[in-house]
């Protein structure tokens, strides 16, 4: 990720209009390619990492072809956030 000179998720905070509102920075968006479990069929995710400012991370991935979304709680670390997303949730035959 590029350094900034500015911390744009502290410069957020400091807006009075958000002063209760949970700000995530997101960290990175990824497009994966796969075959679904449930039929085989083909299917893009695109999948968005976000932290925010303690730290934790949430994972948010999504079939919109399909408007399918599998997302995880937030976890203090990448592989356990990646660990608990129902990707599950994005098996659904039901809604094709």
């Amino acid at each position: 990720m590029a350094t900034r000179d500015v911390d744009v998720l502290e410069a957020l905070e400091n807006v009075p209009q958000l002063a209760d509102a949970q700000i995530w920075e997101i960290a990175a968006r990824c497009r994966a390619y796969r075959a679904r479990t449930s039929d085989g069929e083909d299917q893009t995710v695109e999948i968005e990492m976000s932290v925010d400012t303690a730290g934790r991370w949430m994972i948010v991935a999504r079939d919109e072809e399909r408007g399918l979304t599998a997302q995880g709680p937030p976890m203090p670390g990448l592989n356990g956030a990646l660990g608990l997303v129902p990707w599950y949730e994005l098996e659904d035959p039901a809604k094709d």
